[in-house]
């Protein structure tokens, strides 16, 4: 199917002036490429050969763009050590990064003004001693348990030792700051 310009610009999913853009800089004369155009004659383009060319195009494109972000990410990597951005945030802009920045900076306050959300420093000690508290408690049921059934402290022992290792697991998730990963 022969296609003009306007068309096969549609086809390939770009304006007519972006394709206008890399048709002219095929070199020689593809078989897709049946006339060129000049002012006031529109090009002549064989669909199937010219979508083909625009895919291996794009998929050259996109490698050689990975490719590039994989040598910017290497640089960074060098220059920053461990400070490497997340993939997310290596295709924004500074204006972009500097907006994202500023409403999470609004959402935060938002946040704190409803009271949704608190300073770690502020809940640093009550779970500290939320933990405490409910470690005694735990190492109470075992005796507890014994007296109410009639059994030893012998025999209530392997449930001692189930519940200790149980809040030693707990306590060793919780991050000690923020952003701090929990102990392994």
């Amino acid at each position: 199917m022969i296609v003009n310009m306007d068309e096969f610009s549609e086809l390939c999913g770009v304006t007519s002036e972006t394709m206008r853009v890399h048709v002219r800089t095929v070199e020689g004369n593809p078989a897709w490429l049946l006339e060129r155009g000049s002012r006031g004659r529109d090009y002549k383009i064989d669909a199937d050969g010219g979508v083909g060319w625009w895919k291996a195009r794009r998929e050259a494109d996109e490698l050689a763009s990975a490719e590039r972000q994989a040598q910017l990410q290497q640089l960074r990597l060098e220059l920053l050590g461990e400070a490497v951005e997340d993939e997310e945030s290596l295709g924004l802009s500074g204006r972009q990064k500097r907006e994202e920045y500023a409403a999470v900076v609004e959402r935060i306050k938002l946040r704190r003004m409803m009271g949704e959300l608190v300073e770690w420093i502020e809940l640093e000690p009550l779970l500290a001693n939320a933990a405490v508290e409910i470690r005694r408690k735990l190492a109470l049921v075992p005796g507890e348990y014994a007296a109410l059934t009639g059994m030893t402290h012998d025999e209530v022992k392997p449930l001692a030792g189930l519940i200790e290792r149980a809040v030693d697991a707990f306590v060793k998730t919780l991050p000690s700051r923020p952003g701090a990963k929990p102990d392994a």
